[in-house]
């Protein structure tokens, strides 16, 4: 295949890094789809022949670009992406796996998305293979196929672009300066696993959003070139207890949505919503009721957070407009000064010193068409009724019979 493409010399607005390690065919078919999909966008393109024995430093110098890098050797994927990051010109950095199969306006959307605020610091798009609640299901049997698809699909919709507390960069567009300020990746977790994870605490807690795309697909083969190295040795496990070190939490438990929350949760104000959260998480089920909220048109939504979890509060900060560590029963000494639309209570009723009081206490705190969310065991369950009952409560709405929505009679 002869390549062309619209690559410049000076000032690009995206530097693109790929990365191969063997697998030639998958690099063949992300590049010949960078080539062929990405014309809508001034961008070089960096390749990175990470100790490929199969032909693939041959192909990459067949390319046009004028960007090359080649290891003689595996020198592990952090390390070898960034001595391409390092060699980024472009206002923002794309790492593109060479599993990735990129489609039409891939990269317009996330630039797009990119540049409507200069605090979104990572942009993801979905995919069809990926962990972190970061997959969805499109119908289509071959790659063909997929491209007609994701052509109708990929349209720049702002209701569709989600916040979250981790994103997992199986392609991921960075504000250059951003990554160059940290160095690109962790190289500590070199080979990789958890090396994503932890660019996107340091990009959150250093006051940056970071967004899944749900506009933008691509296709993911999953996973083709790490795997191998990924089974060598325990670098989980590894990188697991790494990464807490390093930050103080379990990554995937600041990144946990409970979903059955989410369901659950409905507002009627247009604007200036509040909901207030209570209990022991992170804060990700409330930012995806934000996320959900977004979808419908409301976008003016704030969260707040009572947290009896010392451990959460760096990164309940990076999302609440305010949050407070203390004890539950405490909700309206700290939160009092306003009314909210949803309260979310996460932690276990039962643990309660006097459930009955708590929930007259935070019911208060309700706007007259707000709506109480909370779990509740069998054991502990008719007393919350009865008392919410009191209070002109009763359920409207509830998931697996632990999970319960309660709104005004």
């Amino acid at each position: 295949m002869e390549y062309t493409s619209n690559i410049k010399t000076e000032a690009p607005l995206v530097s693109i890094v790929v990365l191969a390690y063997n697998h030639l065919d998958y690099t063949m078919k992300c590049i010949e789809s960078l080539f062929k999909y990405t014309s809508d966008v001034d961008y070089e393109l960096i390749t990175i022949n990470n100790g490929s024995k199969d032909g693939t430093e041959y192909y990459f110098n067949s390319l046009p670009n004028a960007k090359k890098i080649n290891f003689p050797e595996n020198i592990g994927v952090d390390k070898a992406v960034n001595y391409g990051f390092r060699e980024a010109e472009g206002k923002y950095t794309l790492n593109l796996s060479n599993d990735i199969v990129v489609t039409s306006n891939w990269l317009k959307n996330l630039v797009t998305c990119m540049e409507s605020d200069p605090k979104i610091g990572m942009v993801v798009p979905v995919c069809n293979a990926s962990s972190n609640y970061q997959q969805i299901s499109l119908p289509y049997t071959d790659l063909d196929e997929m491209q007609e698809i994701a052509q109708i699909y990929n349209k720049s919709n702002p209701s569709l672009w989600e916040e979250r507390m981790k994103l997992v960069t199986y392609t991921c567009l960075f504000r250059t300066d951003l990554q160059k300020a940290f160095g690109g990746f962790d190289e500590d977790f070199n080979p990789g696993a958890y090396d994503d994870d932890a660019m996107s605490f340091r990009v959150r807690r250093a006051g940056y959003k970071l967004i899944l795309a749900g506009d933008t697909f691509v296709h993911h083969f999953g996973s083709v070139t790490f795997n191998e190295e990924y089974v060598k040795s325990n670098i989980a496990e590894r990188n697991m207890r790494l990464f807490y070190d390093k930050f103080g939490v379990h990554s995937w438990n600041v990144g946990m949505i409970d979903f059955n929350i989410v369901n659950l949760a409905k507002c009627r104000e247009k604007k200036d919503i509040k909901i207030l959260g209570i209990g022991q998480s992170y804060g990700a089920s409330l930012l995806q009721i934000k996320n959900k909220f977004r979808k419908t048109g409301l976008r003016d939504v704030k969260l707040f957070y009572l947290s009896e979890n010392e451990k959460s509060i760096p990164d309940l900060n990076t999302i609440c407009e305010d949050c407070i560590y203390a004890p539950a029963e405490t909700a309206k000494e700290f939160f009092g000064s306003r009314k909210y639309d949803i309260i979310v209570f996460e932690n276990e009723p039962d643990k309660l010193i006097n459930p009955e009081l708590f929930f007259e206490d935070i019911t208060d705190l309700l706007k007259e068409d707000g709506m109480l969310i909370t779990t509740a065991i069998p054991s502990v369950y008719p007393r919350i009724e009865s008392c919410l009952y009191n209070k002109d409560f009763a359920v409207t709405k509830k998931e697996k019979d632990y999970y319960f929505a309660f709104e005004k009679k």
